[in-house]
């Protein structure tokens, strides 16, 4: 079994140096999708959404 959703966005966050704007971005975006939503799928199919989001911004930004 590889890395989990939950697993690889906190990689990405502990190895790069991203804005807190982001970080905050990322953090509403999971407790609002977290409100009323039981689909553990679903949560985890958001998470690797916010995991291409760090990615993506580190191809455009670069990252440290």
């Amino acid at each position: 079994m590889g890395e989990s959703a939950g697993m690889a966005l906190n990689r990405l966050i502990n190895q790069h140096e991203f804005p807190e704007v982001v970080l905050k971005d990322i953090l509403g975006r999971l407790q609002s999708n977290s409100l009323g939503n039981n689909d553990e799928q679903s949560k985890e199919a958001h998470i690797w959404q916010q995991v291409r989001y760090l990615e993506n911004w580190l191809r455009l930004k670069g990252g440290k």
